[in-house]
């Protein structure tokens, strides 16, 4: 009778096995089960990083706009690099023969590390390996098409990038690591044989370089495949329970589709300001000084951030309880633009003033809930106000229920006190202004532990208010956000059933007209959009009272999120009111990309509107 029953189990067993992924079979390492693992403290100690981007497209470092690191793929298909390519280096010569051309003469190593050292940096982030799969190491695993030659090593400078940098960040006490990139766009496996580059070539060069370096971050990227095509679960167990960095090794969310923002111990925003993240989950927003990760000459001094944009968004991420890895793109004789470097003192600076706002902190108690002012970042203990506004020498916290020890203003001279009321739930700061930073200045702000925070979004001091989907509680079982990692690609996915709803609750103190909008992307106006299925439904807005309907209209991308205006609102008193955002249910319901929703007062609308009109106005008299 046990044969009997062993072997029709075994033949559900047979049957059903075809239909199982092999990655998810009993004893196989799930991501689920990987990422049970806590993320090492270091990371969110460190908060800052340094990203360089750094290899063969630094030669050309070109691109008209964008990423001059995909020189080599654009050059292919674009016809403005194309004709770039062609005039300044001939009709004939291969990207693969920059390689020659990548010499580092000027590369000083120690010299870098200093100036990331100087930063406020904790960490470094190199590229090892990136799409064209030139390695920054020597390896026997260095092929592409038409040469095999194909590293640091033996090609262009003739030296092992990644190992001098390592030492160099050492002794400056930097937590050194590297980017690895899963593909190489032109090696011949890559091209014809998939399974066998994953297999015989991505595994074990990404094994050796852990092995060899031991990096204390590994920035994956190149993930435009399904992770279980990459057997990235397989290279995760080893990675967190065999390599040589299991214990401290901290990675990010690109293993392969659809592993970002559901499966790394960070999840990763590229150039999206940190606006579009949550502190639930541990993540890193990284981008470049300018518009390109690698050095590209097309970019003129209003490409670059300021200071003071680039601390406002270092700010901005650690209100969110994010980590800043900010980009640097050397030239291919091993300089640092000097710009670049300017730019990394200056952030340095500001965090020897307000390092302890900084390092260590975690995000915003009141968060999703924002300020027109800045942000918070608190520790044990501690509340710090960071304040964007340089005009400004006075703010109102409402919903803070807190015993206040004391206010101090950080400044380079030390903390100057601030005079402070504390008055049903509501703390009156008032300092001198002439003592802003012209970026951000930070208020700490001594609490007894156990304080509350009311986290409901209130109206900015314009009249604002300003909703993002992240801060709105979905009522069904399926929808849910989403985040693809890069600018602003955010929105409420799966969104197919006109019975769900989102919802949220907001204060508002000013009665009044205001301008409704909703953000969302549906369709694509390029092509049939009425065809496709994040187009063409209707939906309804409710508050206070109003009830608002509009049609779905298509945006220019569809994955692109546009403001779009849905209609007036009245509000006839202040108070506490429920926004509600819900499909109508006429049997044209198709889903879209619902992003967030805008109110604007409608006079200020109508000021905003005419100071255009004067502006526009006035450029036309020059």
């Amino acid at each position: 009778m046990n044969n009997l029953k062993n072997a029709i189990f075994l033949m559900i067993g047979c049957l059903l096995g075809s239909s199982i992924d092999s990655y998810a079979q009993v004893g196989n390492p799930t991501f689920e089960t990987i990422y049970q693992r806590p993320i090492p403290g270091w990371f969110n100690e460190a908060k800052v990083g340094i990203f360089v981007t750094w290899g063969l497209y630094s030669v050309p470092s070109y691109v008209p706009k964008g990423y001059a690191e995909w020189y080599w793929k654009r050059s292919q298909h674009e016809s403005a690099v194309k004709a770039f390519h062609q005039r300044a280096y001939g009709q004939d010569f291969d990207y693969t023969q920059f390689a020659d051309r990548f010499t580092a003469e000027l590369w000083d190593p120690d010299y870098w590390c200093e100036i990331f050292k100087k930063s406020g940096a904790k960490y470094v982030v190199t590229t090892a390996n990136y799409h064209d799969g030139f390695a920054m190491y020597p390896t026997d695993y260095a092929e592409t098409i038409g040469r095999k030659d194909w590293n640091s090593m033996v090609a262009g400078p003739k030296r092992d990038i990644i190992g001098e940098l390592k030492e160099a960040g050492e002794k400056q006490g930097l937590k050194m690591g590297i980017y690895y990139s899963l593909i190489e766009w032109y090696h011949p496996w890559w091209e014809n044989d998939r399974d066998r580059f994953v297999k015989e070539w991505y595994h074990p060069k990404f094994k050796e370089v852990v092995n060899r370096y031991k990096p204390w971050h590994i920035f994956l990227d190149g993930d435009w495949m399904s992770y279980r095509h990459w057997r990235s679960e397989e290279l995760a167990h080893w990675l967190y329970t065999e390599s040589a960095v299991k214990e401290y090794v901290v990675t990010n969310d690109r293993w392969g589709k659809p592993a970002r923002g559901s499966y790394g111990d960070v999840f990763e925003s590229e150039y999206g300001a940190g606006k579009y993240t949550s502190p639930e989950h541990p993540w890193q927003e990284d981008r470049g000084i300018g518009n390109s990760y690698g050095y590209n000459r097309m970019e003129n001094i209003y490409d670059y951030d300021s200071r003071d944009e680039l601390i406002r968004t270092l700010s901005g991420v650690v209100g969110g309880g994010g980590n800043f890895l900010l980009c640097v793109g050397p030239t291919a004789d091993g300089r640092i633009p000097v710009i670049m470097q300017e730019r990394l003192l200056q952030v340095g600076e500001w965090l020897q003033i307000n390092g302890d706002a900084v390092y260590g902190s975690t995000a915003s108690p009141f968060w999703p809930r924002t300020f027109d002012w800045g942000t918070v970042s608190k520790k044990p203990g501690k509340l710090f106000l960071h304040i964007h506004n340089t005009d400004i020498g006075q703010i109102q916290l409402e919903g803070l229920s807190a015993k206040i020890n004391q206010v101090n203003l950080l400044t380079k001279k030390g903390k100057v006190p601030v005079k402070y009321e504390y008055n049903k739930e509501t703390l009156s700061l008032r300092w001198p202004s002439y003592l802003n930073d012209k970026a951000v200045s930070v208020i700490e702000v001594e609490v007894e532990e156990g304080y509350a925070v009311d986290k409901t979004q209130r109206q900015y001091r314009d009249g604002r208010l300003e909703i993002n989907c992240r801060a709105m509680t979905i009522h069904g079982g399926k929808p849910s956000i989403y985040y693809h990692g890069i600018q602003n690609t955010l929105w409420v996915a799966d969104w197919t059933d006109p019975k769900d709803n989102l919802s949220i609750e907001l204060i508002i103190n000013t009665p009044g007209k205001y301008k409704l909008s909703a953000i969302y992307a549906a369709g694509n106006k390029a092509n049939n959009w009425e065809s496709q299925p994040s187009a063409g439904g209707t939906y309804k807005i409710d508050i206070a009272g109003n009830t608002v309907t509009s049609k779905i209209e298509a945006t220019q991308n569809p994955k692109t999120p546009e403001s779009n205006e849905v209609g007036t609102i009245q509000i006839s008193k202040p108070g506490k009111y429920t926004l509600t955002i819900q499909p109508v249910d006429d049997g044209n319901w198709r889903e879209f990309r619902f992003q967030g929703i805008t109110l604007m007062p409608l006079e200020a609308t109508e000021t905003q509107e005419q100071d255009h009109t004067t502006q526009q106005s006035s450029l036309k008299g020059r």
